[in-house]
């Protein structure tokens, strides 16, 4: 019956040990610092402050029209068009960050997928989902994103 018990430990014992050595661990990535730093992410963000900038840029033109309009009922008509070609801007704006964002996130998932298979790491989350420990991946999924 000892010998059995002891059978029985030494190979949960074994068991234990070899799925410990075959976990891989877990990387992070710093998607601030990658969203940053990344050109093609960069190049994205300046085209949207753009289209932030024209929206401005075209609301305050039509205030001064509003302004400089001498009957209530243009000032009514400019504000309507006004109040409809921003809500198409803002909706383009909208559309486009969008496809931006899908774009970036399918880039970097592949990028972090590549590290993840080089570094033989069992995941690699957000550094901002971790409470503590992992493997900051963040200059590797940089690189893969070059």
């Amino acid at each position: 019956m000892k010998k059995t018990i002891m059978t029985a430990l030494l190979a949960l014992a074994l068991v234990a040990g070899i799925n410990t050595s075959f976990a891989a661990g877990i990387g992070y990535v710093d998607y601030a610092k990658v969203s940053t730093s990344y050109p093609l992410a960069k190049q994205y963000t300046q085209e949207l402050d753009k289209k932030v900038a024209a929206i401005k840029a075209y609301a305050e033109a039509q205030d001064k029209k509003i302004l400089a309009a001498k009957t209530d009922a243009e000032k009514r008509a400019i504000r309507n068009e006004s109040v409809k070609q921003v809500r198409a801007k803002q909706q383009d704006y909208a559309t486009t960050r969008n496809k931006y964002e899908n774009i970036l996130t399918q880039k970097v998932v592949a990028a972090a997928e590549k590290v993840r298979v080089a570094k033989k790491l069992d995941i690699i989350i957000k550094k901002d989902s971790r409470v503590t420990g992992g493997v900051d991946c963040t200059l590797d999924v940089l690189n893969a994103l070059k």
